[in-house]
């Protein structure tokens, strides 16, 4: 255990500053959205606390959740895209359970991405598949059972189901209309929460050491398999969550809900500094990632109708080549 305790210790030392340096390039690029943001858009709207405050809620419900549970599993070395998938089933799931107990259909939304999670892991860790084909493949099932469950959207009546419509500190902070909503505070946790997972707990280490090197960390005694079940399982549970908070909050279960998040998810981990072969980056650099992602998605709502929003797109494919491109550069320096 000692032995493990150390070897653990100088592997997270050891990418110490890759990490460092990634997370400094994501918050520079971050710094220098909000200064670029602040000299264009010169708008008083644009840069008020209010603003400020609608790009959190929608990184809060819009796939900012999916990634971070991604990030647990792209550090393992894996992927998972069912994540969109379990967004758009977890909503649609709580809706019509909750016809019958609002707090069973809670639970049972929970439950997509658990056992999702659990499916996934079985197919990887026990059977061999690679986390592509066998999170794709759920990507397509459980897309398949939207469409069954749901012809079309589910509507949400239930007021416990509503939950994620409560705002908190209502009039108490200066310029943001009718308090701070649920959604932010709930993002600000898990976001805390996920931070202490991977850097302050021996899990954390160890899922560095197995994305980083899995035959390394296996000689170390680490249970690699365990771990990436447990990121799959985390993932799972973050995505259905995700899911069951937008329902809330807008009243209803689309079956478009959660279309390409996966790809979103994946984009905001690699603009964060997520080395996407494992092993490298840090839950700070996902934060900023996520951030910069919304931001520009805000950003062209001030641009001119002439302007196709499809250069958003555009934009962040841009962004996540560069990102990775960095992140190249930076592990070679490293070597």
């Amino acid at each position: 255990m000692e032995k493990e305790s150390k070897a653990l210790s100088a592997v997270r030392t050891d990418k110490a500053v890759f990490k460092k340096m990634a997370l400094n390039k994501t918050f520079l690029a971050f710094l220098l959205l909000c200064i670029l943001s602040g000299l264009i858009f010169r708008d008083k709207h644009f840069l008020s606390l209010e603003n400020a405050m609608n790009i959190l809620l929608k990184a809060s419900k819009n796939g900012g959740l999916l990634a971070l549970g991604m990030t647990f599993v792209i550090l393992s070395g894996e992927i998972d895209l069912s994540v969109g998938a379990v967004f758009a089933l977890s909503g649609v799931v709580m809706g019509l359970v909750g016809e019958v107990n609002p707090f069973l259909g809670i639970f049972a939304g929970i439950m997509v991405g658990v056992l999702t999670g659990a499916m996934i892991s079985f197919l990887v860790c026990k059977m061999r598949i690679s986390s592509w084909i066998a999170s794709l493949s759920m990507l397509f099932a459980l897309r398949g059972m939207v469409q069954i469950l749901a012809k079309k959207s589910v509507a949400i009546k239930d007021p416990v189901l509503l939950f994620a419509k409560a705002k908190l500190f209502s009039n108490l902070i200066p310029g943001v209309t009718g308090g701070i909503s649920v959604l932010i505070v709930f993002f600000f946790a898990f976001f805390f929460l996920c931070r202490y997972l991977a850097e302050n707990t021996k899990f954390g280490m160890r899922l560095y050491a197995s994305g980083g090197n899995e035959e390394a960390a296996k000689l170390m005694g680490i249970q690699v398999k365990k771990i990436k079940s447990i990121a799959f399982f985390l993932s799972g549970f973050i995505a259905a969550l995700s899911g069951v908070f937008l329902t809330s909050s807008s009243g209803s279960a689309t079956l478009s809900a959660g279309n390409l998040y996966e790809t979103y998810a994946i984009a905001m981990c690699a603009i964060g500094g997520i080395q996407l072969s494992g092993g490298q980056g840090k839950f700070s650099g996902t934060f900023f990632g996520i951030l910069i992602y919304y931001i520009i998605n805000t950003l062209f709502t001030y641009l001119p109708s002439s302007i196709s929003v499809h250069w958003q797109s555009i934009i962040m494919g841009i962004l996540v080549i560069l990102s990775v491109a960095m992140q190249s550069e930076i592990f070679h320096q490293k070597k």
